[in-house]
């Protein structure tokens, strides 16, 4: 949330406190949402390079050593042999990270007003007569959307799986 606050604030703070003469407040409801796509790509992206830094670590030295034994280049090694067993590996943590990204989207409404959960909190706000339904529909949309990629990337998982690490 905070990373999100501070795309969205500190372009508009800098450019009046350094003297810049520029207007970069954000005032369009894209300007909004791309910031926030910037936050989640520079957050996940730190993330995911971790696993795939693990994943990469994690396959043992005489997996290498076999495939120069065979005569193959580093790219050759990498994409024939090393890449194959570091997707197996990471296939599980990834899956973590991507429906936690789907759960983190609500931490948008912080700097945008047109986010599921925004939006059913508007209709409760505005019309009492609805109670909690727009709220119980947003968490079963969510819980849907979640349901589906853990199927889903579970599948993958099983696919994956004739890689015995």
């Amino acid at each position: 949330m905070l990373q999100i606050l501070f795309l969205d604030i500190a372009p508009g703070i800098l450019s009046r406190e350094l003297g810049f003469g520029l207007e970069f407040a954000l005032r369009e409801p894209w300007q909004h949402f791309m910031m926030v796509c910037v936050a989640f790509t520079i957050n996940y992206s730190c993330y995911f390079s971790e696993i795939y830094r693990g994943g990469i670590q994690s396959v043992p030295a005489g997996q290498y050593e076999a495939a120069q034994v065979l005569g193959l280049n580093q790219s050759q090694t990498f994409s024939k042999i090393i890449f194959l067993q570091v997707i197996k590996r990471i296939i599980a943590p990834m899956s973590n990270e991507i429906i936690t990204l789907v759960k983190d989207t609500a931490l948008a409404s912080v700097v945008i007003h047109v986010d599921l959960f925004t939006v059913a909190k508007g209709i409760v706000n505005t019309n009492p007569q609805y109670f909690l339904w727009p709220l119980i529909i947003s968490a079963v949309f969510y819980l849907i959307i979640n349901g589906l990629l853990t199927i889903l990337l579970g599948k993958l998982e099983k696919k994956l799986d004739y890689f015995k690490v």
